[in-house]
């Protein structure tokens, strides 16, 4: 059976570009994100890529923007609101547990590039404290002092990276079971842990 034929290259989107970019970053890592195998993977040839992007660096850089509002504006968007804070708080958990609109892999990946790459460390650096920001607010709303909102926010953080970092064996139902008991510890007397925040 004959292949089938290529794709025209005006026909595949930046986005289709994107994604395969991402697929590829998870699954092998930033070394194997090159054109040549893109354009395999697209069913397109190499110069089908150059309709999209000038250069393979700016492939990554866009991908670095998706992974920003893919995996960043989610979390901002939990915790933002005019909810009470434990609710906004329970919704951040459901994301990380549930991973809908949020992905693990995909932070554990942009992290291990940003060890060889100075200006990805930059980005991820300043996506770090643009999410700890976020929660250190939902403390202070909470009603805790400066200090100590901030110190909370940092555990919160740091426990989740530090989750995925592990690469933790996944049993979603104990995890969800468990949640109310994590938020409690996380938000502390002045937490709370609504109905359904697992």
């Amino acid at each position: 059976m004959p292949d089938a034929p290529p794709i025209p290259a005006a026909k595949l989107s930046t986005q289709a570009w994107i994604d395969a970019a991402r697929t590829m970053l998870i699954r092998d890592g930033i070394h194997a994100v090159k054109i040549d195998r893109l354009a395999r993977a697209c069913g397109v040839t190499r110069g089908g890529f150059y309709w999209r992007f000038k250069s393979h660096a700016e492939l990554l850089d866009a991908l670095l923007v998706d992974w920003r509002e893919t995996n960043t504006a989610p979390m901002l968007a939990a915790l933002d609101g005019p909810d009470e804070p434990d609710v906004r708080f329970a919704r951040l958990a459901r994301l990380w547990v549930e991973e809908e609109g949020f992905s693990s892999a995909y932070d554990a990946a942009v992290r291990e590039w940003a060890r060889s790459d100075a200006g990805v460390r930059a980005v991820v650096h300043a996506v770090d404290e643009q999410r700890i920001a976020a929660l250190c607010r939902l403390f202070l709303d909470f009603g805790y002092e400066a200090d100590e909102a901030l110190v909370r926010a940092r555990i919160t953080y740091y426990h989740q990276v530090g989750y995925y970092a592990l690469d933790a064996q996944r049993d979603d139902v104990r995890r969800a079971e468990l949640t109310p008991l994590y938020i409690r510890a996380l938000t502390g007397p002045l937490g709370g842990v609504t109905s359904g925040a697992g």
